[in-house]
């Protein structure tokens, strides 16, 4: 009889699982690529279940209400885990496999769901389809999905699953632009790739397990790194078509009802950030914050290839203890230039610690995540 090792709360209790699938970035990218795919009708019926979330915060809350208990049901969600040499199959319960599938079941009887019960399979849908495409969310149980597997990064410590998640992502700048461009997609092979089989999904993800595992005496250089972007790109970009075929299939002909006023949804999807001093952004790598401070200076970089906006916070460059990076795939979200818009103004932004040579940042792609006080 085949072993199948779903981690489920004994692996919590011993060593729980803090790595994201893919980190906010690649969640954003995936969210962003299926909407590049989905038909008007479809994608109007989204935001109205999201009511008024964006589709990058709706991709990532899995990830954002980790941290709050009334959750915790949530948290072996992410992940389901076989033997090594052994096939994904469709097993059943608390793992990504087994939710996908039970989703997916559940939203065949959209009718007999409420507007609540569709919206939290709505963003079940966003995230997970996300996870089961990265190769280690379905990995091998003996090292925890490579969480326990210590690696040096360009000489920086982490473990195996951070760099598949966040490092490579973040080191190459990965864009929008890189995700679909990563492959040409004919209307055959869209269709072909758009069949939905979650099953198969998770088989596709673990036949790069053997890539993955290819460090050299645990030290990843840019060999490594060169050989996994183009399977990170195809990864988020078959994620990504496939999430908008998904979606077309169930929300296409289900439109959310206009909620009153009054009646203001159960779901608490926006969850509440910590605000903390800027002082301390170093310390919460990886981590949604709040951050009020002031512009002390700008730049546009309009040359160089990805071509990044930087505003320093908190101090002129380069003493600056914080930077938010805008790069010029989402220039057009904004409707004024942002280094000149936020120069010398007093500010409140919103969004994830990275750590980029030694030094915090926040990654910016929605005004909205900046407030001008």
């Amino acid at each position: 009889m085949k072993r199948i090792l779903i981690v489920l709360f004994l692996s919590l209790l011993f060593f729980p699982r803090f790595s994201f699938a893919w980190g906010s970035k690649g969640h954003a990218l995936i969210a962003e690529v299926a909407f590049k795919y989905l038909d008007p009708q479809t994608r109007t019926h989204v935001m109205g279940y999201l009511g008024g979330m964006s589709i990058q915060q709706a991709a990532n809350w899995m990830d954002e209400v980790r941290s709050d208990p009334a959750y915790n049901y949530m948290k072996p969600y992410h992940y389901a885990d076989f033997e090594k040499g052994e096939p994904a199959t469709a097993v059943q319960g608390e793992n990504v496999v087994g939710v996908l599938l039970s989703t997916l079941q559940d939203l065949n009887h959209s009718p007999t769901l409420s507007q609540d019960e569709i919206k939290i399979r709505l963003l079940y849908l966003l995230h997970l389809v996300g996870d089961i495409h990265q190769p280690l969310h379905v990995g091998y149980p003996d090292d925890k999905g490579g969480n326990l597997f210590q690696v040096s990064f360009l000489g920086r410590g982490t473990n195996l699953h951070k760099v598949w998640d966040t490092e490579i992502i973040d080191y190459d700048h990965m864009s929008l632009t890189d995700v679909l461009g990563s492959q040409a997609l004919s209307p055959a092979r869209l269709k072909q790739i758009q069949q939905i089989n979650i099953v198969a999904w998770a088989n596709e993800s673990r036949s790069y397990l053997g890539k993955v595992y290819s460090v050299q005496g645990h030290k990843i250089g840019l060999n490594y790194i060169r050989m996994a972007t183009p399977i990170i790109e195809r990864q988020l970009l078959f994620a990504g078509v496939r999430l908008a075929g998904v979606l077309e299939k169930y929300f296409r002909n289900v439109a959310a009802p206009a909620v009153p006023a009054s009646r203001p949804h159960s779901l608490q999807a926006d969850t509440t950030v910590p605000t903390v001093p800027i002082s301390e952004a170093q310390n919460y790598e990886g981590k949604e914050v709040k951050i009020c401070t002031r512009v002390y200076g700008t730049k546009f970089l309009s040359s160089s290839g990805r071509k990044p906006t930087f505003l320093d916070l908190g101090a002129p460059y380069p003493d600056s203890p914080l930077t938010i990076v805008i790069w010029g795939d989402d220039r057009g979200n904004f409707p004024n230039p942002p280094e000149t818009y936020y120069r010398d103004k007093d500010i409140c932004v919103t969004g994830r610690i990275l750590i980029y040579k030694g030094k915090p940042e926040i990654i910016v792609r929605d005004p909205h995540q900046i407030i001008v006080k």
